[in-house]
């Protein structure tokens, strides 16, 4: 699998002394890394001054630096940075705090942290204490975070927030856009404490061509201010931003080239042709069998697009996302057997129709048996989630019916945050799912989420039980907000009077129009699909006020006027004969 390659470049330096101290428990590190991680993870670098008043100080600094460097990068890629190091930052905050609450004495581990993550064309800042993140940019020095201190007086200052402090933890985190010539500056309050900003300012632009000169510039001036704790600093310039330029792309993804178009019985690296499964504007989709007699599926890009960028890199996507995704319930992507001399990825052959053959051919779908293909298709997505993926295509044509259960396949529109915030000098592509089942904010601008595959799959269900769409025929044609609130969900009841009443209001909530009306998990909706939720009641036994206020009403309304009837009848005086 080839990927694209950051070409972000930096010149990096750091120093760090005890100066008057006996110890130094300040603790700096940086992990530069080349390759798929440059583009995947980015450059982090990171600076952590122990609390002098803590048990352990130097411990706790080293901890939180060596396990920030380490655990970053062993985070999945598809995870966005800032998801990747808060998760780190946090699990070391629980271990700091979780060594000092068990000592002897509950003596504290507490360090201040602060980091940046250089990636692509962005810079990631994450901040706890009073050590600082400075910029230096055209000349000017600008403090990037705020310090996490009170002072007390002229000689005292309590921070006010330290890794290992507490079992929670609040991190100040920051992204800016990167231009060439941007030189970071971490320190700690043993340096920044003892120079003025215009000194601090003079001497980085002064030696901004020689970082180690200006590391021991500013320490050294440090000292001489009379400087009465560890000293630590670390610089870093932008050389290069990280954005893979066009003709870079271009030369690791069109590497090998397209495929023709494949006939039955043609052969490629070994893979014999044995059906012709779907050909489309976009790809094509055989049934292949290697030597072995293995039968695996085989997906090509289309040869329309074999110079553009921003398909290639999609295309190569989706390969790359099925191997990074582990579920029973999803399509797994397979190794070819020889090396490839087309553009193409294998995935396993599945056997066993679509839902939208299962639909046509069993709809209206038994309750439990839509039940537990929900079930299945919810664990699948919900893996996508775990690696901050969304399908964004969830429709019944992308669903196989196997033996063992329903499992989803296509990677074709798949979104994943760690790659979106990737720059790259070419416009992405960007592929929205089937419109009868993608979910509304797609259309009329808003920001999708997990609760945007929620809405797919509860239309899958509704289909199953119906064999009709939540709001009809008109759902397709909406393109702006206003026109989907004109849309009425038609219950499902009213197709497939089997439908409890519950069941429907659950199926309701999951395709609302407004994804914050829809359930904050797919746990929850799972749950009010298997048992009744008690604010539905089944509409037989709530008060007709709540199931039909209109012909309440009209009932009160009915019974007034016949009481009134009743009266005037009563006050008539009565004749008797004569």
């Amino acid at each position: 699998m080839e990927h694209l390659k950051s070409s972000l470049e930096i010149t990096f330096a750091q120093l760090s002394q005890a100066g008057i101290k006996s110890e130094n428990q300040d603790t700096i590190g940086a992990r530069i890394p080349d390759g798929t991680s440059l583009a995947n993870k980015g450059i982090a670098i990171a600076i952590a001054d122990g609390v002098s008043t803590s048990a352990a100080a130097k411990q706790a600094s080293q901890s939180a630096i060596t396990g920030f460097l380490s655990d970053y990068y062993a985070t999945p890629d598809t995870w966005r940075t800032q998801q990747s190091a808060t998760r780190v930052i946090q699990s070391l905050n629980r271990y700091l705090w979780g060594l000092g609450s068990n000592s002897p004495r509950q003596e504290g581990l507490l360090t201040t942290f602060s980091a940046i993550i250089l990636k692509s064309d962005k810079v990631f800042c994450f901040h706890v204490g009073d050590s600082r993140i400075y910029r230096l940019r055209d000349g000017q020095l600008e403090q990037l975070t705020r310090d996490h201190a009170q002072k007390v007086d002229k000689k005292t200052t309590y921070l006010t927030r330290a890794l290992g402090a507490d079992s929670v933890l609040e991190i100040d985190m920051q992204t800016h856009e990167l231009i060439i010539g941007d030189t970071f500056i971490l320190t700690t309050d043993g340096i920044h404490d003892s120079i003025q900003h215009k000194s601090m300012e003079s001497l980085l632009y002064a030696y901004s061509d020689n970082l180690d000169d200006a590391c021991s510039r500013l320490l050294n001036k440090a000292l001489e201010n009379n400087s009465q704790d560890n000293l630590s600093i670390q610089i870093c310039r932008v050389n290069n931003i990280g954005a893979a330029s066009q003709s870079d792309a271009v030369s690791v993804l069109s590497r090998l080239p397209f495929p023709p178009l494949l006939s039955i019985g043609q052969t490629v690296d070994g893979l014999c042709v044995k059906a012709i499964l779907q050909e489309s504007e976009r790809s094509q989709v055989y049934r292949v069998e290697d030597e072995d007699g293995q039968s695996l599926v085989m997906k090509t890009p289309s040869s329309h697009y074999c110079d553009d960028i921003a398909y290639i890199e999609r295309f190569v996507m989706e390969s790359w996302i099925g191997i990074r995704l582990h579920s029973d319930c999803i399509v797994k992507v397979v190794a070819p057997p020889k090396p490839r001399t087309f553009l193409y990825y294998l995935t396993e052959h599945l056997n066993g129709p679509t839902l939208t053959q299962l639909i046509k051919e069993r709809a209206p779908v038994d309750i439990p048996d839509a039940i537990d293909l929900i079930t299945g298709i919810t664990k699948g997505v919900r893996a996508f989630h775990r690696k901050d993926t969304l399908h964004q295509d969830i429709k019944p044509d992308n669903i196989i019916v196997t033996s063992h259960g329903p499992v989803i396949i296509d990677f074709g529109s798949s979104w994943v945050a760690g790659i979106s915030e990737m720059a790259a000098s070419f416009e992405r592509d960007h592929i929205l799912g089937t419109l009868d089942y993608s979910a509304p904010e797609y259309r009329y601008g808003a920001k999708a989420s997990n609760r945007s595959d929620q809405f797919s799959v509860a239309v899958l269900m509704y289909e199953m039980l119906t064999q009709k769409l939540p709001y009809g025929e008109a759902y397709g044609k909406a393109m702006h907000l206003k026109a989907f609130q004109k849309l009425k969900y038609r219950p499902a009841a009213a197709y497939n009077p089997l439908v409890p009443y519950w069941m429907d209001k659950a199926i309701a909530k999951a395709v609302s129009i407004h994804a914050e009306q829809r359930y904050s998990s797919f746990s929850e909706f799972l749950h009010d699909l298997k048992r009744p939720n008690p604010l539905w009641q089944n509409p037989q036994t709530q008060p007709l006020l709540q199931r039909n206020p209109l012909r309440f009403w009209q009932a009160l309304a009915a019974i007034g006027w016949f009481a009134a009837l009743m009266l005037l009848l009563n006050a008539i005086p009565k004749t008797g004969s004569l």
